[in-house]
């Protein structure tokens, strides 16, 4: 087995985001039976990059399940039908509402799957929830947005911020634990600790103790610095390999990119050389033409 792992390291990739070809080859793939733990600033697009991964996996056949205790599943809903449009979806006007229709009938056909959970719940619950999904519908990737919404609300009185902690790290124990002996993903949101604004977030940053970092397999993160977005991979077990790569958002899709969205960038400048004379002329080159929303129905 460990020659064959060594010889075929493919046959051992995880799921790959199509979308993000080179976030991809960081982290060779979405594996089974592990974890990975998310954080980044507050509005920094977590949600939304979790959402493309979600669309992607389910586009590829890989069962999903969503528990998002910060927005409400019909807020969340809005965005992924937005992100599988490819642009953005057709106004509520007659001649726009049967593409809508259609665009939602074919949304329905992805197997995603949404926890009825929202705000403060019960750690064991969602675990009997998630438990259900897995066995039911064979979900393959959880995504549990995000963790302090979920252990924070519950009505306790915490004396100190180590109780605080305490609780984090039985959570992240017991997810920790129902990945691997259900063989699931479970990709975790975990907010960072206050630091400064704008300022690049580490290891350290996440908020707890080190119980989260330390039982994820993957640590992404999501920085933010006031003008650009980035994922860093802070820590990969599967091969080790680390790295950053720039995200650029596409308005109308509400998707990330790793290259620049064109329709929002300035027009490029293309110099050519008038007609007898040795001095280049200046033409500016046409806008990008977009996919029609026929396009992305066909």
């Amino acid at each position: 087995q460990v020659l064959d792992e060594i010889m075929n390291p493919e046959k051992n990739a995880g799921v790959p985001v199509k979308t993000l070809p080179g976030f991809t080859k960081i982290v060779k793939g979405f594996r089974r039976g592990e974890v990975t733990v998310l954080t980044g600033p507050t509005g920094s697009g977590k949600t939304t990059f979790l959402g493309q991964l979600s669309i992607d996996f389910a586009e590829q056949k890989v069962n999903t399940l969503w528990g998002s205790f910060e927005i409400k599943n019909t807020r969340l809903m809005q965005k992924l039908l937005t992100q599988f449009s490819r642009e953005g979806l057709p106004k509520a006007k007659e001649d726009k509402v049967q593409a809508l229709e259609i665009l939602a009938d074919r949304f329905e056909e992805l197997p995603l799957y949404f926890m009825k959970f929202h705000g403060g719940s019960d750690v064991d619950d969602v675990l009997d929830a998630m438990e259900y999904a897995a066995y039911v519908h064979d979900v393959q990737h959880i995504i549990l947005d995000n963790l302090q919404f979920m252990i924070s609300r519950n009505g306790k009185a915490y004396g100190s911020s180590f109780d605080k902690f305490d609780d984090q790290d039985i959570a992240v124990e017991k997810f920790r634990k129902f990945a691997t002996e259900k063989n699931v993903h479970v990709t975790l949101v975990v907010h960072p600790r206050k630091e400064d604004e704008n300022a690049k977030l580490g290891m350290s940053s996440i908020y707890g103790s080190a119980k989260a970092t330390q039982e994820a397999d993957t640590v992404l993160i999501l920085q933010y610095d006031g003008k650009k977005k980035f994922i860093e991979v802070k820590k990969n077990r599967f091969d080790g390999t680390l790295g950053t790569l720039p995200l650029y958002f596409q308005h109308d899709s509400s998707r990330y990119s790793e290259q620049p969205d064109a329709s929002i960038m300035p027009k490029k400048i293309q110099r050519t050389t008038r007609p007898g004379s040795s001095q280049p002329g200046r033409i500016l080159a046409s806008p990008p033409i977009s996919p029609t929303w026929d396009s992305v129905l066909e």
